[in-house]
């Protein structure tokens, strides 16, 4: 009997052969390197990324091994190759660049991958160096799919007649998989949620593998970010007083009014006729605007320093080695419970949420492709607005992450290293924060009103003697630290800004301008050029990565305050920008604004980059899809699904602005309304300008 089946089965198998053989190549090449990333970067695995990895997996084995054994084996055999060298590279990539940047590579940023190898170039290849073990484990496959071609792209010629059941057996299986998904939809965050709704890379790459993550990535690139319908959206928003530690503590206050515009979302909803925007119009509608509190205008008329600092991090902070940090820090406003979550483009998302109030959109530069928008609630605009001088400067190449374009459409006269800033930097770097303090200042000391934004740098990673001029140059500060070496290069990288915030206080006092200038600081992101080890040396315990890695500092502070005034509501950087707006009395709507007045009586909600947050009731872990009440009580379900639908739909409503320049169609309605008829509007809106 089992020669029988031998027999009849033999010629199906030799018959599937050509298809079957390389598939399971590449399906074997795939897990293996989708299951080392998972390793190599969250160093652990789950059941369902395991189980979803392999499903996902399959559909593209398959169609790789219909690629290759389409065409005559000599040229299968070179596509097998390079197919698999072009696997490798693309997952080895995002292993090394996690590493460095604690966020996956994205396609958007290929695109600008000789700006960023002109930058970075010798410190990739650097970490390329370091991180030696997963570039060897990633160049096996390239090395057995050259050394094994003949064999598995057999000589008997190509695989005829199934190509059609090949291609329609991998769509099955990609339909099937998704169809599972589907299915599993217990808990408040869901694999089917993260999936077909959530813009989350990391929980993406972890459930469902990095070539699907970045199918995902392309999906919302080209399609947007889908809003959670369910949510009611009447609840987006909802009060409650920030509390305090003691005397000094803001208050709840009674509102005057509240922080929105004349928009006649009415006329627009039932005129609109492209369903997403459609959805927008009815989400901010009926969201509730933060009142104006006892802050509102208190910095009115006052000059504005504002300052983006690279890694900084509260830790870098210290009564002797950073005096004047730690005064501002200390005597102004002081925010117990702020945070800096890292986002996808790291220091740029960093900077575009600070400065916009506004989550960034997955898989894409946000502040490059904002440059061509509407920003009317930018500070830059809105002091310039007000006749202020508005200046923004930067320590570094001026066209990197296109920040020639987007900063100038924020309001600023923008300078940087090739554009206006005279800095004989000597391509060390990073170049110095205290070099272009002391640059700057005369250009803006002189005005009657300034306002002026600057970006540093010389807080950047990598923390070494070798690769850092700042480390080298403060190391005798920081030499007998009791920490490693990498920790104390941090630290001496942070004394550069220390100097060149010094040198601004004392150069303002010394024009007479200090009671009248405001200074803001704030980090992009936290010094993830630390590793968790070497964060935890500064803690002086081990580091939860969930939430406590980000918390950080915001500095708002003039000299006139006398005595600081103690905030312990939740906020994070995403609420600078509205806070500032509330403090110096702009007109904005913060109904069209992710983030909301840290002073005002709106609950707090602090987003990570994962979906993870932090709520007035409680935190949410979305790794575990654990919500954590501060009272210990039970949560209720359906209140952390509305939590959630709030964080997907800030995430998803950001895109939207983003990618339909909102601002512009709101503020310019009839404009758009005479666009969309075609020929005859835009006649019509000649003939009546």
């Amino acid at each position: 009997m089992s020669v029988l089946w031998s027999a009849r089965l033999s010629p199906l198998f030799k018959r599937w052969s050509p298809l079957a053989t390389p598939s399971l190549f590449f399906f074997l090449v795939i897990y293996y390197e989708e299951i080392f990333l998972k390793l190599f970067c969250f160093g652990s695995l789950t059941l369902p990324g395991v189980v979803f990895t392999l499903l996902f997996s399959l559909p593209t084995a398959l169609l790789l091994g219909l690629l290759c054994a389409s065409v005559s084996p000599r040229r299968g055999r070179s596509l097998l190759v390079l197919c698999t060298v072009l696997l490798s590279l693309w997952l080895g990539a995002q292993a090394v660049y996690y590493h460095l940047f604690k966020t996956f590579l994205t396609i958007f940023s290929l695109t600008k991958m000789a700006m960023v190898a002109g930058a970075f170039g010798d410190m990739a290849l650097g970490e390329v160096l370091v991180n030696w073990f997963p570039v060897v484990m990633m160049s096996i496959p390239p090395v057995l799919a050259f050394w094994l071609r003949e064999k598995i792209i057999a000589p008997q010629g190509r695989a005829r007649g199934l190509r059609l059941r090949w291609a329609a057996l991998a769509a099955l299986i990609q339909l099937g998989t998704m169809g599972l998904v589907m299915l599993c939809g217990s808990g408040v965050m869901s694999l089917r949620y993260i999936y077909f709704q959530t813009a989350t890379p990391e929980l993406e790459t972890q459930y469902f593998g990095a070539l699907t993550q970045t199918q995902l990535e392309i999906r919302r690139v080209l399609f947007g970010i889908t809003p959670d319908q369910e949510e009611d959206a009447s609840s987006s928003s909802s009060s409650s007083a920030p509390s305090g530690s003691d005397d000094d503590t803001v208050e709840a206050f009674s509102p005057q009014g509240v922080h929105a515009l004349s928009i006649d979302f009415d006329t627009m909803i039932a005129n609109e006729t492209d369903e997403g925007l459609l959805q927008a119009h009815q989400w901010f509608s009926q969201r509730t605007p933060t009142s104006e509190n006892q802050w509102t205008g208190y910095f009115e008329g006052k000059n504005l320093v504002w300052i983006v600092a690279e890694g900084f991090s509260t830790l870098a902070m210290d009564p002797e080695r950073t005096p004047t940090l730690w005064k501002l820090s200390h005597e102004g406003f002081v925010f117990e419970n702020f945070y800096t979550p890292l986002w996808g483009v790291s220091t740029s998302d960093g900077e575009y949420v600070t400065t916009t109030g506004l989550i960034p959109k997955s898989g894409v530069w946000s502040y490059s492709l904002s440059s061509e928008n509407y920003m009317p609630f930018a500070l830059g605009n809105q002091f310039r607005k007000d006749g202020y001088r508005t200046m923004a400067f930067h320590n570094y190449l001026y066209d990197y992450y296109d920040r020639n374009l987007s900063h100038p459409n924020m309001g600023y006269e923008y300078y940087a290293i090739g554009q206006g800033l005279n800095m004989d930097w000597g391509g060390q770097f990073p170049p110095s924060d205290l070099e272009m303090m002391e640059e700057i200042l005369p250009m803006f000391l002189s005005e009657d009103q300034f306002m002026v934004y600057c970006l540093t740098v010389s807080g950047h990673l990598n923390y070494s003697l070798e690769e850092n001029a700042m480390s080298a140059r403060h190391w005798n500060t920081v030499k007998d630290l009791p920490y490693s070496e990498a920790v104390r290069c941090y630290l001496a990288s942070q004394m550069e800004l220390e100097l060149a915030v010094e040198r601004l206080v004392n150069q303002l006092e010394a024009a007479g301008k200090l009671e009248d200038t405001v200074i803001v600081l704030s980090a992009d992101h936290y010094p993830y050029g630390l590793t968790d080890e070497e964060y935890s040396e500064l803690l002086g315990h081990p580091v939860d990565p969930v939430f406590e890695i980000y918390e950080n500092t915001l500095i708002i502070w003039n000299s006139e305050m006398e005595e600081p005034v103690y905030v312990d509501k939740y906020c994070s950087s995403l609420d600078v920008m509205p806070t500032l707006s509330n403090l110096f009395g702009l007109e904005y709507d913060s109904r069209l604004i992710m983030g909301s007045d840290i002073l005002s009586d709106d609950s707090p909600l602090v987003i990570f980059a994962n979906y993870s947050f932090i709520s007035e009731q409680g935190y949410y872990n979305s790794t575990t899809d654990v919500f954590t009440r501060w009272d210990g009580a039970e949560p209720d379900p359906d209140q952390v699904a509305k939590l959630i639908a709030e964080v997907q739909n800030r995430v998803a409503y950001s895109a939207t602005i983003l990618d339909t320049d909102y601002y512009r169609r709101i503020f310019n309605y009839d404009y758009y309304q005479l666009m969309e008829k075609g020929p005859a509007g835009l006649l019509s809106l000649q003939l009546n300008p």
